[in-house]
């Protein structure tokens, strides 16, 4: 991927085959390597996209001859001359909180999802987890995000079916919060949930325009002016709110659908103990991306979400001499392909391995309870197989090949995957061992009961 004007390489650029909802993207060079799946025919459409640059339209036919050179045209423009109009930002924010609706695709499908896991401690990774699986959405309806005393958005949700994990070289009580919930917070909440928030709370700044594909976009900034959004956050199940509190929205020009959301929040240098397992930690900033692609009709679809923690550990109290360490967590997921397909509530029941219940829209899944503790990977059964990986097209990390050789310098690759459980629970007495706690810590007995039996 080459910039057209400066001959540099483009980094992260999207690139997707229409009809299938299969891509890739490209590394830090602009380099990408994308094995074609096995039903894309030469005729289908490939678009290459990024922020800032006119989408490039070739067919899958074109990428089978390699090495193949794209260059992208600067499409960004200046404020002053792309974007006239006689009101406040804010109302641009209000009209996309009014058209949701008329934006956001209505109906029930099925998402087939890639999720990828990083942790790093004093800038050495430690350990990476890939997983694959569904993620359904009952569609969007205003009460979805809007219904009073609501947790989170419970009608989407996902399932995992394949992981494959290395072994961790660092675990405190947060490590893999992403992980811990993949199945039904973090991810679906950060697509469907972040709309329903008090357009007074923030102040609104407009930066200037973009062209996102063949599309013109408003970049609106917002950041919070008082409390409320932290009050919020700090309400039971709203966590993900505190991302809001400084953030960009790309918004459609035309239609009022958003494109992206970049959110950002940062937390005060204070050092604070977890006082049920004696580790002491603090919290620095998270960051998050959201993006959505529109189809033919102009409705909008969850396509890729990433979520970013960095903290210092400063060890537990149980430790004569702990030693701090600075402690980064990313977590991705994309949507590889879509289906449109209405499954009833017995299918979407099989599906996900777990209970299924309410009416459409507003149908929700009973978790398993292993869930509640915050060291399991997935929410219902997960099935570990090997060759799956194999055959499985994934959408390459940027130096992701020397991460896995930092990985395997002190044991192979191979065997760190192989080490892993379906149920983590094995790394309890671990971690009670190893801290000195008793059984009353992480014990499994103390999970509620559930109709979810797996």
């Amino acid at each position: 991927m080459i910039n057209a004007t400066s001959d540099e390489p483009v980094s992260f650029v999207n690139i997707i085959i229409t009809d299938l909802g299969k891509g890739t993207v490209s590394n830090l060079e602009g380099e990408f390597n994308f094995r074609l799946p096995s039903n894309a025919q030469d005729h289908m459409e490939v678009v290459f996209s990024h922020i800032g640059f006119h989408s490039v339209h070739l067919r899958v036919a074109d990428l089978r001859n390699s090495p193949l050179q794209i260059r992208l045209i600067a499409g960004e423009y200046d404020l002053d001359q792309a974007i006239v109009f006689d009101f406040k930002p804010k109302k641009i924010m209000e009209r996309a909180q009014d058209n949701l609706e008329k934006t956001q695709y209505g109906q029930p499908h099925e998402i087939d999802v890639f999720y990828r896991e990083l942790i790093w401690a004093n800038e050495t990774i430690q350990g990476m987890t890939r997983a694959a699986g569904y993620l359904h959405s009952e569609g969007y309806h205003e009460k979805h995000s809007r219904k009073p005393m609501s947790s989170g958005d419970d009608y989407n949700f996902m399932f995992i079916t394949d992981i494959q994990k290395t072994e961790y070289g660092v675990l405190t009580s947060m490590t893999g919060r992403p992980r811990g919930a993949v199945g039904d917070l973090l991810f679906p909440l950060l697509a469907y949930r972040l709309w329903n928030f008090n357009i007074n709370w923030f102040d609104y700044e407009l930066l200037g325009g973009e062209i996102i594909g063949d599309r013109e976009v408003f970049v609106l900034s917002i950041k919070a002016k008082n409390n409320n959004v932290k009050n919020q956050a700090a309400r039971w199940g709203y966590g993900l709110y505190g991302l809001l509190e400084d953030a960009i929205f790309y918004i459609d020009q035309e239609d009022y659908g958003i494109h992206i959301m970049e959110l950002h929040q940062k937390f005060p240098a204070k050092r604070v103990i977890n006082e049920k397992i004696g580790q002491f930690y603090s919290k620095k900033e998270c960051e998050a991306i959201v993006k959505f692609r529109r189809d033919p009709a102009g409705k909008y679809f969850f396509t890729y979400g990433n979520y970013q923690m960095t903290y210092t550990d400063f060890g537990y109290q149980t430790e004569n001499n702990p030693h701090p360490r600075e402690i980064k967590e990313y977590a991705e997921l994309y949507a590889l392909n879509y289906s449109m397909e209405v499954l009833d509530t017995e299918q979407l029941s099989e599906k996900y391995q777990a209970p299924v219940a309410g009416v459409y829209p507003d149908r929700f899944i009973y978790y398993h309870p292993d869930r509640y503790n915050g060291w399991i990977f997935i929410a219902g059964k997960a099935r570990y197989q090997s060759g799956f990986w194999r055959d499985f097209d994934y959408p390459a990390f940027p130096g992701e090949r020397q991460l896995e050789e930092s990985l395997s310098q002190e044991k192979k690759l191979e065997e760190q995957f192989a080490e892993f459980r379906n149920n983590q629970f094995y790394l309890l007495p671990i971690l009670r061992k190893r801290h000195g706690l008793n059984e009353n810590f992480w014990n499994r007995t103390g999970l509620q009961q559930h109709p979810a039996k797996f």
